[in-house]
């Protein structure tokens, strides 16, 4: 069955099959059967929210309590078809990918955010410090403290070059920018399944933003996993 699936997921579903024991594909099975997906409570309320809209009152207990008859199990698999599973939330700051997904959605964007401050600084670097303090005026106090942990080990040398940084950082400086740039500077490092998780785990109005931005960021010249796994989030 997951042969005939196309594309980066089907690529990753197969992946993340191999090299399973039965008991643990027994397992992955029985959860695929739930009439909804695991983790549902590490979703942000919203994209349940979304996937409610235009549904019978009825679908918001069988979401709630995991469906149940007949019908309620088809109205909580209709109102969350576009979940994917989530893993559990045991994790209180991100170091590698793996604690990303597990990690809670309000430290996730912290962390987001703080990846993306280190590549507007980076990027701005070159232009003096009055551009700097320019955008600080715009994104936040978070910039000046970015222009500072940059020069220093782990950040030093393993944020990308410049020019890559730059090019990420090409947004509109608003209240999503730094997000923004943070989900383009990860996005070598993130597979096709991860980042609908990632998004999931964010409101949706962001997760969706971050979705897009993770699937079409250039990839090339990215930052290693040792700068992104020292941000300050969660600490």
């Amino acid at each position: 069955m997951l042969a005939r699936i196309a594309g980066p997921l089907g690529e990753a579903a197969r992946d993340a099959t191999r090299g399973l024991d039965r008991a643990t594909r027994v397992r992955r099975a029985a959860a695929a059967r739930s009439p909804v997906p695991a983790g549902l409570r590490g979703v942000h309320p919203s994209w349940i929210e979304a996937g409610l809209a235009g549904l019978p009152a009825r679908a918001r207990a069988a979401v709630a309590t995991g469906g149940g008859g007949p019908v309620d199990t088809w109205l909580a698999r209709w109102a969350t078809a576009t979940i994917p599973p989530m893993p559990a939330i045991t994790e209180a700051r991100v170091t590698s990918l793996d604690t990303a997904l597990a990690v809670d959605g309000a430290t996730l964007e912290r962390w987001l955010a703080e990846v993306g401050a280190d590549q507007l600084a980076l990027a701005l670097g070159a232009a003096g410090g009055g551009a700097l303090e320019a955008a600080a005026r715009v994104v936040g106090p978070q910039l000046t403290a970015a222009a500072l942990r940059i020069a220093e080990p782990p950040r030093a040398g393993a944020l990308g070059s410049i020019r890559a940084a730059i090019a990420r950082c090409r947004v509109t400086l608003d209240d999503r920018a730094l997000v923004r740039i943070g989900a383009r500077a990860i996005a070598a490092h993130v597979p096709a399944l991860a980042r609908r998780q990632l998004a999931h785990r964010l409101p949706r109005a962001l997760g969706l933003v971050v979705e897009d931005e993770l699937a079409t960021a250039a990839t090339a010249d990215a930052p290693r996993w040792a700068a992104l796994g020292a941000t300050l989030a969660g600490r």
